[in-house]
């Protein structure tokens, strides 16, 4: 044993003899790296830490995950505000699922059609079935889609860094180093401080777009580059921008740009097109006797880069094919990949995380890209979202959806014809989303995202910022002042004019170009509930969703209204 042991020894001692003379010898030694193949060529490198997700997809699962989205999509239609959805899913490139559940809107006054029905199984007595080719409104979802129509003209030295004004020279807004400085991605991140809620108000009450842009010196300022606070104003001026500079209108440049060459004929950003397109699937307010009533949409023309988009799920999934495939569609460049990778990735830092508790350090974060939300899954990898209704400037508006997975190499869109009959916002569309992306990432989904995304209402969304009025150069009327006391014309430089008028103990105040009529109710000495004047009215129902707090406040010749005070207040 003894004897043996010292040959053992022996034979070490040898080995590490003949090794030390090797390293010493002038022979060429291998450097640290992938080890060469059979072919004597070298590995394909890994690849950077930063694209590694923390839990591989296995084959298979994301053809698991799209067989059972079909029940995922069924269950979501339970929603009592969702009459009608579509889906679409694309997967490296290739459409691998569409369809539709449930119906369009039935015509105003009709019983509304029973939740869960799918499209395949409806009669024409509760309207059309809905499939992937039935015309939706994609409320914010418009916003990321105008990032890429912005796209496709970035090139000759034009970029998400180029100042709005060389665009458009006679942009300005009331601080002079915003108005040189602000670029289109400022306006597409929402950190060029112009407040989020203003365009929506405006367009409401029928401020039209050109006016809005004479005005623009007459919001008051907000903090340059300090938050990401996306709103419809930032996107729909950047368009108008990049539309002028290209010789054009938006409505020319978006058809031509995109749209045409991705044979997304039934896409646009105008409202008569959608109402051409279809009647029935525009969003509906259900009554509690089941009456139904359309929402108005002309005023999205007003906001069309932000808000006026309306599409199908079909022509929705073409788009994702583009934006997976780094810009390329049938092997024809159609986005050019610098811009097109700006916009999906991290530009600024959102104000709130992905969890309720801002603060908590444990938290993932939350990015804007150009149009697009970006952020970090659970699973390790970067996931990229758009459209959903969580926000203040739509709180019930088209609830409609996307999510890229690119190291998947897979995206959903989902569209419903839903808006809010209650004060919580409508999210069948991100729950739709949400599941999908748990089954690609986890197998399993990893929460109810239905209860989630129906928690008390912007529970999770941005903080709205707000304006204060300037003190008035009047004395109030007296406590208990005579309603004719408050009458008189108002006037806002962004909003326009606000009129009050009382007849026989009724006072009524008239909004803006589209004269939109609303009837006071006297709660305090100067303060009063406002309400729809004709409460049959289109769009009356929408209103109370939106504003169920609505309040006009006088204070000598200011006349403050609670959803258009951000651009300060009216003065008689």
């Amino acid at each position: 044993m003894i004897a043996r042991r010292r040959a053992l020894t022996a034979a070490a001692g040898l080995v590490a003899i003949a090794a030390a003379a090797g390293a010493c010898t002038t022979t060429p030694q291998p450097l640290p790296g992938p080890a060469p193949d059979a072919t004597g060529s070298a590995a394909t490198p890994e690849p950077p830490p930063g694209q590694v997700a923390g839990i591989p997809i296995p084959d298979g699962r994301i053809d698991d995950a799209v067989d059972r989205l079909d029940a995922v999509a069924a269950g979501a239609m339970h929603d009592p505000d969702v009459t009608g959805m579509a889906v679409a899913v694309v997967h490296d490139g290739t459409v691998v699922f569409e369809r539709g559940y449930g119906t369009t809107t039935p015509p105003a006054g009709a019983p509304a059609p029973a939740a869960g029905t799918p499209g395949s199984g409806t009669s024409d007595a509760d309207g059309a079935r809905v499939d992937a080719n039935t015309v939706f409104p994609l409320g914010a979802l418009s916003t990321p889609v105008a990032a890429t129509v912005v796209a496709t003209q970035l090139t000759e030295g034009r970029s998400w860094s180029t100042p709005v004004q060389a665009l458009m020279p006679q942009f300005a807004v009331a601080d002079p180093y915003v108005s040189g400085h602000a670029t289109v991605g400022d306006l597409f991140t929402g950190t060029s401080g112009l407040p989020e809620d203003a365009a929506i108000g405006a367009a409401h009450i029928g401020v039209d777009r050109q006016s809005m842009l004479d005005r623009l010196e007459s919001l008051p300022p907000g903090t340059f580059r300090a938050a990401a606070r996306p709103g419809a104003l930032g996107p729909t001026i950047a368009g108008e921008a990049v539309a002028r500079a290209s010789g054009t209108d938006w409505a020319t440049l978006y058809a031509r740009s995109l749209f045409h060459r991705l044979g997304m004929d039934s896409t646009s950003y105008r409202a008569r097109d959608f109402a051409a397109r279809t009647d029935s699937s525009a969003p509906v307010l259900v009554a509690a006797d089941g009456t139904v009533t359309a929402v108005d949409r002309a005023w999205t023309d007003a906001v069309a880069p932000a808000r006026g988009l309306s599409s199908s799920a079909h022509d929705m999934a073409e788009w994702m094919r583009v934006l997976l495939s780094d810009g390329m569609y049938k092997g024809v460049r159609v986005i050019p990949a610098e811009p097109l990778a700006a916009a999906l990735s991290p530009q600024a830092v959102a104000p709130e995380t992905a969890t309720e508790a801002a603060d908590a350090i444990d938290a993932r974060g939350v990015a804007r890209g150009y149009g697009f939300g970006v952020t970090d899954s659970a699973a390790g990898r970067v996931v990229i979202t758009g459209g959903g209704t969580a926000s203040h400037d739509a709180p019930t508006g088209p609830d409609s959806a996307v999510t890229l997975i690119p190291s998947a190499g897979v995206g959903i869109v989902t569209l419903t014809n839903a808006v809010s009959t209650s004060e919580r916002p409508v999210a069948a569309a991100q729950a739709v989303n949400a599941a999908f992306a748990d089954l690609v990432q986890f197998g399993e989904m990893q929460r109810d995202w239905a209860a989630w995304f129906a928690r008390t209402p912007l529970s999770h969304a941005t903080p709205r910022q707000g304006t204060s009025a300037a003190s008035p150069t009047t004395a109030a009327p007296s406590p208990g002042a005579p309603l004719p006391a408050f009458d008189g014309v108002y006037t806002n430089p962004f909003y326009g004019e606000a009129t009050v008028r009382t007849s026989n103990d009724t006072t009524t105040l008239t909004l803006g170009p589209g004269r939109k009529a609303f009837r006071l109710t006297r709660t305090g000495d100067a303060a009063f509930a406002i309400a729809p004047a004709d409460p049959a009215a289109p769009g009356a129902a929408a209103f109370r969703r939106e504003h169920p707090d609505a309040v006009a406040t006088f204070d000598g010749d200011a006349l403050t209204i609670s959803f258009l005070d951000q651009a300060g207040a009216f003065r008689r």
